[in-house]
């Protein structure tokens, strides 16, 4: 046993691509484990770019790799879990419309609840029915509190903050440029109208789009300062270059 996992000494047979042919393989039996453990596991590997290949719930890697595939496995036991009981009556939600960082968030929160999960092959949440009160609990808080605007895709989200840049910096160097202007009145409800894309804080989105709104109206003043205008699509330009 290693890190309360069993090693056998055989590889699946679709593992091939694990390493070179002449090099030695293990394969960690990981059907015990929660879903969300095995997720984990396969991000950590990835991340560290350790050859691994998966056969069902069994994970084949390089026997190389052994030392640290240990390290990660531990790591992820701990952090994914109790699993799910097989013979358990379970529940399915339908979270497939989440965006993957509130999936992983929600995931999260029932760790620290200590509530068994996984998500199956459609992309269901599936809990113990026993669980249903506090998984419905855990739902109405994760919920209270999540953004209901649509999300933005990582190249779209790219894209817009980029436009918005080129158009504040039209306004930085020119406040009565039309094009500038056109541009920021058709970007600016895109802008307020999504959530934040994945890795950028939502108090930061939404004071951006507050910034952009507030350019908008100005220039829609008909009798604004342009130094007022230039001034405020340059700050918002500062702010921009951080984020594109």
């Amino acid at each position: 046993m290693e890190c309360g996992v069993a090693l056998v000494d055989e590889a699946p047979m679709d593992s091939t691509a694990v390493g070179e042919t002449d090099e030695d393989q293990l394969a960690y039996e990981l059907h015990e484990w929660a879903g969300e453990s095995r997720r984990i596991l396969d991000q950590d590997l990835t991340s560290a770019g350790i050859a691994h290949a998966w056969q069902g719930a069994t994970l084949v890697v390089r026997a190389a790799d052994e030392e640290f595939v240990d390290q990660a496995v531990e790591s992820a036991a701990e952090a994914g879990g109790p699993a799910l009981d097989p013979d358990a009556e379970t529940l399915a939600y339908e979270v497939d419309g989440w965006a993957a960082d509130e999936q992983s968030a929600f995931s999260d929160l029932l760790v620290r609840l200590g509530i068994p999960h996984e998500f199956d092959v459609a992309g269901d949440l599936v809990v113990r029915a026993a669980d249903e009160e506090a998984v419905e609990s855990a739902l109405d808080t994760f919920q209270a509190g999540s953004d209901e605007r649509p999300e933005l895709e990582g190249l779209d989200a790219n894209r817009l903050l980029s436009d918005v840049f080129v158009a504040c910096d039209r306004l930085r160097r020119d406040a009565r440029d039309l094009t500038g202007i056109e541009s920021l009145i058709v970007l600016t409800p895109v802008l307020i109208g999504h959530r934040p894309p994945f890795g950028i804080d939502s108090r930061l989105w939404d004071a951006l789009g507050d910034q952009v709104a507030g350019l908008v109206d100005l220039l829609g003043t008909g009798d604004a300062d342009p130094s007022a205008i230039s001034l405020e699509a340059s700050q918002l330009t500062e702010v921009l270059r951080h984020l594109t």
